[in-house]
């Protein structure tokens, strides 16, 4: 986890039995859920992101996350 989303979320990355490792990708920071690329030292999600963007992962796996407000039209 990057030391500025710890900042602004107040989070913290600690391994645990249940969760032993928590990595997040260097470039889009989303939180890793599969095997990550390793290059440099550097843990990105996808080789996409190795090269700087765009992503490319499959984000079938993350749950989706609804924010209340206003409903917005099309159109």
């Amino acid at each position: 986890m990057s030391a500025e989303r710890e900042q602004l979320l107040g989070e913290k990355s600690t391994p645990t039995p249940q969760n032993p490792v928590v990595a997040y990708c260097a470039n889009c920071d989303i939180e890793i859920l599969w095997p990550p690329v390793v290059v440099d030292g550097k843990t990105f999600c996808c080789v996409g992101c190795v090269a700087g963007g765009p992503c490319s992962c499959d984000y079938s796996q993350y749950h989706s996350v609804r924010y209340p407000g206003r409903k917005v039209e099309d159109g």
